[in-house]
């Protein structure tokens, strides 16, 4: 009987002694470590356990404010749908989500690998395309892609705690998209046929894999999670983890193939935009009145990510900049080959100027001086024209992104420019100088 207890006593000192070991692992730990599903090959992606540290981002539908609540982890972006002039009043559409980094302090059933995931979300609202991107470089062309990432959403009109359940649901629903062609604007066009996409999800309180197989048509791609609702309940809520990018195999080769070619230096193959005139400034947003980050030497070269919505302004890689891009005109750099192909077009000419710049000629016939002027640059939304330099003066009128405005004069404390507006009463009206881009003639005027 002794030899029994002892047997006994030991069976149950090694059992505590693993409870005890698995009790200080979830402590020390959090979460057990799910590893993503096996899909063979590196992945190509930059953080896919979206872990820290962390980075604040701008506002896509107003062009030099930095969004506060747009924090993801780094090598991520977010992205949504800007209100349109006819959901303006309309406060539960299209509303601005917010980002967050999830830890599984706050909430462990919300992180799939310790210690973190990330989140974005919208409250009492819907955003109809909100969610995170990544751009990938160095993809052979013609490779079978599978992007995938492991999504977890809660949807509920509910506020009781905890918030474990998707009570009343919104129609919250998420996906994976590749960009197989690599460009696109800062907020995305998935009507765009280069955009291949999974088939809508809806993961309520639970986490399940979603992915996408595409074909890449360049060396870049962009990888996106999109998601959507259907009704601004109270809580919209999108948690991802642990996502993979691999080249599953090879597309085949066409029977005829094209006569070689000499490989391509690194700077020919990657989309670039060298920098045209003596100078250039790098900014911090797409403003020409935002931060001068730094000033480039003609025959600098930067390479692009993406580009506004008006082609106005290329997003740059810049590593010491928040998020590690930055901004710098179209008019001053000139796009390389691979960028151009990118785009659709065969040549490289040289980047569109916003106005032609002009000295008479001598002879006969000389051109004209440009007038002053200024173009609108505010994304999907409208520039207010005001009756007076001031945010707070009566609205005359509202115009589109890319409008021309003739330039009578501008303020004091040049934050205002005078414009042309024949329907005022003094035919004259007032737009911030934050959300124009003068032409030479105008910052000529501004500079006296």
């Amino acid at each position: 009987m002794l030899v029994v207890r002892d047997s006994l006593a030991a069976v149950l000192v090694r059992w505590v002694g693993l409870v005890a070991w698995a009790l200080l692992a979830s402590l020390c730990c959090g979460l057990p470590t799910q590893p993503a599903s096996a899909q063979g090959g590196a992945n190509l992606l930059k953080n896919p356990g979206f872990d820290w540290p962390e980075q604040i981002n701008n506002d896509v539908c107003s062009f030099g404010w930095q969004k506060g609540n747009a924090i993801t982890p780094h090598e991520w972006i977010p992205y949504w749908a800007c209100k349109s002039y006819e959901e303006a009043n309309q406060d539960r559409i299209n509303r601005e989500p917010e980002f967050t980094v999830m830890t599984a302090e706050m909430e462990s059933s919300r992180v799939r690998s310790y210690p973190t995931s990330a989140r974005f979300f919208t409250f009492w609202s819907l955003n109809r395309s909100m969610g995170l991107y990544q751009v990938v470089r160095n993809i052979r062309p013609g490779a079978r892609l599978r992007f995938s990432i492991w999504a977890n959403l809660l949807t509920t009109d509910s506020d009781i705690l905890p918030l474990s359940s998707s009570r009343d649901p919104g129609g919250l629903q998420v996906r994976a998209c590749i960009h197989t062609d690599g460009m696109f604007a800062l907020q995305p066009n998935f009507a765009d046929p280069n955009i291949v996409c999974s088939d809508w999800a809806r993961p309520y309180d639970r986490w399940e894999e979603v992915s996408v197989e595409a074909i890449a048509k360049s060396d870049t791609v962009t990888v996106f999670v999109d998601s959507t609702a259907e009704y601004p309940v109270k809580h919209n809520d999108v948690y991802v983890d642990d996502a993979s990018l691999v080249v599953v195999d090879e597309a085949a080769v066409p029977s005829a193939p094209a006569p070689p070619q000499p490989a391509p230096t690194s700077s020919e193959a990657t989309p670039q935009v060298i920098v045209k005139t003596t100078t250039a400034n790098v900014r911090a947003t797409p403003l020409l009145t935002a931060a001068i980050l730094a000033t480039a030497p003609q025959g600098t070269r930067f390479t692009v990510r993406a580009y506004t919505a008006d082609q106005l302004w290329w997003q740059i890689e810049y590593p010491s900049a928040p998020g590690g891009v930055a901004y710098i005109h179209h008019s001053v750099v000139t796009p390389n080959a691979a960028l151009m192909a990118l785009l659709g077009q065969s040549t490289t000419p040289a980047a569109p100027s916003l106005q032609t710049s002009a000295a008479p000629s001598v002879g006969p016939g000389p051109s004209a001086p440009a007038k002053p002027s200024v173009t609108v640059n505010t994304g999907s939304s409208r520039l207010k024209i005001r009756a007076a330099p001031s945010p707070t003066a009566k609205v005359l009128t509202r115009v589109r992104s890319g409008t021309v405005l003739e330039v009578l004069g501008i303020s004091p404390d040049k934050q205002w420019w005078q414009v042309a507006y024949p329907s005022a009463p003094n035919r004259v009206g007032w737009v911030m100088a934050q959300f124009v881009v003068p032409n030479e003639a105008a910052r000529a005027l501004a500079s006296r």
